[in-house]
């Protein structure tokens, strides 16, 4: 089966959203502005997060703005298609404190206000946000003397 049209992806994702997340994960979807559209509106963060990573490859504020409605897709995206830190994507990963967590670590690369009170909601990644924040300052302090 080639690329798929805007009716192909309508009734994919209404008969079984996950099989159109697997076509554009294996990027059968065309690159279009009307199906870039189509999948934003669709509501599916995981889709509109592939799309923008291996369709478009690269970031729209439309892609962007669906996959931030999922913690994880909001980390992602900024992870490997932002390559960099963003408010709105940091509010998006911070639904979640495990994604907070993350964000804070692996993409601001410091600790922060915001995504300490996201981390601090649950007590698992509350006392692993303390630990490498602890470090992190621990280690910041050994570089400036």
């Amino acid at each position: 089966m080639g690329k798929l049209n805007k009716e192909d992806i309508i009734l994919l994702f209404l008969d079984d959203p996950e099989k159109l997340e697997y076509k554009i994960w294996n990027r059968n979807v065309p690159k279009s502005d009307e199906i870039r559209t189509l999948i934003c509106e669709l509501g599916d963060p995981e889709c509109a997060y592939a799309y923008a990573r291996y369709i478009d490859k690269s970031p729209r504020s439309d892609t962007r703005e669906s996959a931030c409605k999922d913690p994880l897709y909001a980390y992602c995206y900024t992870l490997y298609v932002d390559k960099s830190p963003r408010s709105d994507t940091r509010r998006g990963a911070s639904k979640d404190p495990e994604c907070a967590y993350a964000y804070a670590r692996y993409i601001d690369k410091s600790p922060r206000s915001d995504t300490r009170s996201a981390a601090y909601k649950d007590s698992y990644w509350k006392e692993r946000y303390e630990q490498w924040e602890l470090n992190y300052w621990l280690d910041n302090r050994k570089k400036g003397d």
